[in-house]
């Protein structure tokens, strides 16, 4: 078993740190990564080992409207949150802690998944795209929204848990981090053909 922070990256925050004030970005580094499957170049991050990879981003975010958005330089599997106590080993998936610690947005029809069924609704996404994930901390319930190219995908999460991760799955891809920031205003509106899906219940697909 194998866990090696990332020693070009900036130094840890504390769990509560997130940027104070009404917008700006947000310091993170990485937890768990082993550098004998993914290579750094800043904030690109590429697999280069034969296993699943994931990747979970401090700061943990507990509070304000937080924006991590990355770009799916090559065949991104998924990404999603996972609560803040959810610790991986090497070649561990997000959902060998329990999919009831976590939710995925899964790139090849963009079903999104937590207990219970995978629901099908937002759109899958691909290499060259931008996929983006909007916690609302501060709102009640406190909801999960996910974005592609900027444009509002309709399942989202309410009920998300008080503190979370960012996390991504790996095997052959690359992907880059272009936005971790605090939002004055969330971008989310939620607005008609939009679906809520609430955490910590089982998901029923629409049949």
């Amino acid at each position: 078993m194998h866990s090696y922070k990332n020693k070009k990256q900036q130094k840890s925050l504390p769990k509560s740190s997130v940027v104070q004030g009404p917008g700006g970005p947000i310091p993170h580094t990485t937890v768990g990564l082993c550098l004998e499957d993914i290579k750094v170049d800043g904030d690109t991050f590429t697999s280069i080992g034969d296993g699943v990879s994931t990747i979970l981003f401090d700061p943990v975010v507990k509070k304000g409207v937080v924006k991590f958005e990355v770009l799916n330089i090559k065949e991104l599997e998924c990404i999603g949150i996972a609560d803040e106590s959810v610790q991986l080993n090497r070649n561990e998936k997000p959902e060998d802690r329990g999919w009831d610690k976590i939710v995925m947005y899964d790139y090849c029809i963009g079903w999104i998944g937590h207990i219970g069924d995978s629901v099908e609704g937002n759109a899958a996404f691909k290499t060259g795209d931008r996929v983006a994930l909007e916690l609302n901390m501060d709102s009640s319930p406190r909801t999960l929204t996910f974005f592609k190219n900027g444009e509002e995908q309709p399942l989202f999460v309410s009920g998300i848990p008080a503190a979370v991760r960012a996390h991504l799955q790996m095997k052959g891809d690359s992907f880059q981090v272009q936005k971790f920031e605090s939002l004055p205003v969330p971008l989310a509106k939620h607005g008609e053909g939009s679906r809520s899906l609430e955490f910590g219940n089982e998901w029923k697909e629409d049949k």
